[in-house]
């Protein structure tokens, strides 16, 4: 049987988390691009991937936590963090799906869990649709599979507008190729998700940036999945609820 867990907690605020270079950090050639990860911990693997603007320091306050009891793995994606770029490839998420299996490849991790936060949860997703014999659990939290799950998706093009008009010497480059990632993709239908086979938790806070019928289809299509939704939590709510989001997550990923 399915769960739904309905949970109530105080709003906490987000922390502001500044990009660091550790000691411990070290880059893998994939797909083009230079990637820079860091690994805590020992135990089964667990892939952390991070949202659309940001890095992995975004899983600051799960990383002294979840390391106590897995091997997790930091990674920048293209083009955020410390990370390189490859100006004139098209920014995908199939793309990126790539990344990450050939990373995994690079590392000699044959299976592994993932927690993708954001779009790197549509990671996570496409990586157990694509690539299901490498994925253990799946945690997604804030992920959509269409372009139009997402509340802002307007406010989107509208930046994409401003930023095609602002972009003198190239300097929104970047900035064009993100927004466009989430403009333009990913294009999946509810029912391309039934075949995925890893066991699943669904995560959205119940102030997501993902519309909340969005997510529960999300939820619905994968068989078997679990859903959690954070109350008072916006799309960040493994920053502002991080003690009950580690609690869930850590629970959900020891379960036999």
């Amino acid at each position: 049987m399915k769960k739904i867990f309905l949970l109530a907690i105080a709003f906490i605020s987000i922390n502001s988390i500044a990009q660091k270079l550790h000691e411990n950090g070290k880059y893998i050639d994939a797909n083009g691009v230079k990637l820079y990860y860091e690994i805590y911990g020992q135990g089964e693997p667990l892939l952390m991937i991070h949202g659309n603007g940001g890095s992995f320091s975004c899983f600051e306050n799960q990383v002294r936590e979840f390391s106590k009891n897995f091997k997790v793995i930091l990674v920048d994606c293209r083009g955020r963090g410390n990370s390189s770029y490859q100006n004139g490839v098209e920014l995908t998420f199939d793309l990126q799906v790539e990344d990450m299996s050939l990373f995994l490849e690079k590392l000699n991790i044959q299976k592994t869990s993932i927690l993708g936060w954001s779009d790197g949860g549509i990671i996570g997703l496409l990586m157990a649709k694509k690539h299901p014999e490498k994925v253990d659990k799946l945690v997604t939290s804030g992920a959509n599979i269409f372009p139009e799950g997402v509340i802002i998706f307007e406010d989107m093009k509208k930046t994409a507008i401003d930023l095609e008009k602002e972009n003198s010497n190239h300097k929104n480059d970047l900035a064009i190729d993100l927004n466009n990632l989430d403009l333009k993709y990913p294009n999946l239908n509810y029912s391309d998700l039934n075949v995925i086979q890893s066991k699943t938790l669904i995560i959205a806070g119940d102030h997501d940036l993902i519309k909340g019928e969005h997510t529960l289809k999300i939820y619905e299509a994968i068989p078997n999945a679990q859903l959690a939704i954070l109350p008072n939590s916006s799309h960040s709510a493994l920053i502002e609820n991080s003690k009950l989001f580690n609690e869930i997550v850590l629970n959900f990923l020891m379960q036999q």
